[in-house]
């Protein structure tokens, strides 16, 4: 990570410092895959065992609302105090998550841990993601650097649901969830090799601690309003309820950011019309991703009636897609002078997959179900690392952090408004309804990113 100067701006790093710098950021992503994909293909297993299926999509939704209300605060903190140690801190978190998860005696435990490993993973979103920014300046360079982390992503969500499915038929679910620990074990001895990032600043810093109470609560409230499950007067009671909250807190937190001198959300990120836009891109591209990633295995366990091993088999070509997609984009993205084509392709590719997926069934080949994932992996590759070149090309390079934690706070938050929705859904209709209707809206969403991604407003 470079060390910045008073004016705000990266000193230029060794070649030795940069490839010790993204061989953290690499160490960081290879982590999270393997979390990712392990935890979605044995936490069902969890809560029928802990008797939880019917609380099975609050593992999703707490694990996102943690997740959002951290990563902007972690971003935060990443500008004003550097990345390296919130970036040893979370793997540690997440570490302790992972052992407290194995361990789990109650799905209230469980969903506890679940809530530990979302606050975990946001600060690694808020910081491993703005790495890259700090070390490559030039946004051609940095493509090509980013195109490596999708690989090292995809590379460990590939050996995530076999190991993961392996190990639980032969020892157990719990003994799949310590393999996150032990490798997180792993990754803390990389990062301590990393240059660590010392921000100078031309005026104390002081964070904005009611600004951070306020985006909480806007986070919670407004997706706990979802969490209905029935028509009768209390639900609605209760709805209504945290619906004035969320409108208070919006408000308050608009009002309190002109306030302050340093705030939270930094204004100068969201006065740009270019960012907004790249944030309602994140938002649906969030829910796409999480939607296929947690309740695939559940998708081909019930619909296509394969084993959680088949199952592991069968999502292989949607994680090949993504690096594949991100090395593609990394490719492609100098020869463009207007690159909102490329992600625009990525939107076509990934509605292609989703409608590929909508028509699966008892009877569909086995080449259907790869071409769907891989369609849908390949898109969401393009798409992915377009929002993060170009938040970072929009953003004042004083706000990469900031810039870069709005951007994983749109993802997350996409995703934890995904799974509320079919939380909804599962409780009124029942599992098939609920995955043909995330499966619609993530058709919709794809359709929906393609004219999105045209208009993006690059500066």
């Amino acid at each position: 990570m470079s060390i910045q100067s008073k004016a705000g701006l990266p000193v230029e790093l060794s070649p030795q410092q940069r490839i010790c710098a993204m061989c953290g950021v690499y160490a960081v992503l290879f982590l999270l895959g393997l979390e990712t994909t392990i935890g979605g293909s044995i936490l069902p297993l969890a809560a029928t065992e802990l008797h939880g299926l019917g609380r099975f999509p609050l593992i999703g939704t707490l694990q996102m609302l943690a997740s959002a209300c951290t990563t902007l605060i972690a971003a935060r903190l990443g500008d004003m105090y550097g990345r390296k140690y919130l970036l040893q801190l979370s793997i540690a978190l997440l570490a302790l998550a992972g052992v407290g998860c194995g361990m789990a005696q109650s799905m209230e435990q469980l969903l506890a841990m679940r809530v530990l490993n979302g606050v975990a993973i946001g600060m690694m979103a808020a910081t491993a993601f703005a790495v890259p920014a700090d070390v490559f300046p030039d946004p051609v360079q940095r493509a090509r650097w980013q195109s490596l982390s999708g690989v090292m992503f995809a590379l460990s969500s590939s050996i995530g649901p076999l190991l993961g499915a392996m190990l639980s038929d032969a020892f157990g679910w719990r003994s799949a969830l310590f393999v996150v620990p032990l490798a997180a074990a792993l990754v803390l001895v990389v990062l301590c090799f990393i240059p660590a990032n010392r921000p100078l600043h031309l005026q104390p810093q002081r964070f904005d601690c009611m600004g951070a109470v306020l985006l909480c609560v806007l986070i919670v409230s407004s997706l706990l309003a979802l969490q209905v499950h029935s028509g009768d007067s209390l639900a609605i009671a209760f709805c209504a309820g945290w619906l004035v909250l969320c409108g208070g807190s919006m408000a308050g937190l608009w009002r309190h950011q002109f306030r302050v001198a340093q705030p939270i959300l930094a204004l100068d990120i969201l006065r740009s019309k270019g960012v907004r836009q790249i944030s309602y891109s994140t938002l649906l591209s969030g829910a796409v991703l999480f939607i296929l990633f947690f309740y695939s295995p559940i998708l081909l366990h019930t619909v296509s009636k394969l084993s959680l091993v088949q199952a592991g088999v069968a999502m292989i070509p949607l994680l090949i897609g993504l690096p594949v997609g991100s090395v593609l984009n990394g490719l492609l993205f100098r020869r463009q002078r207007r690159p909102q084509r490329l992600m625009a392709a990525g939107a076509l590719f990934l509605a292609m997959g989703c409608g590929l997926l909508l028509a699966l069934g008892p009877e569909s080949s086995q080449h259907h179900v790869f071409i769907s994932f891989g369609l849908c992996g390949l898109g969401l590759g393009v798409i992915n690392q377009n929002q993060i070149l170009f938040m970072q090309m929009t953003a004042p390079m004083a706000h990469i952090g900031a810039a870069t934690g709005l951007l994983s706070t749109a993802r997350t938050y996409g995703g934890a408004l995904g799974s509320a929705l079919l939380g909804v859904v599962l409780a009124l209709s029942g599992i098939d309804q609920a995955l043909m209707a995330g499966l619609l809206f993530a058709f919709l969403a794809a359709l929906l990113l393609i004219p999105l991604s045209l208009r993006l407003q690059l500066s």
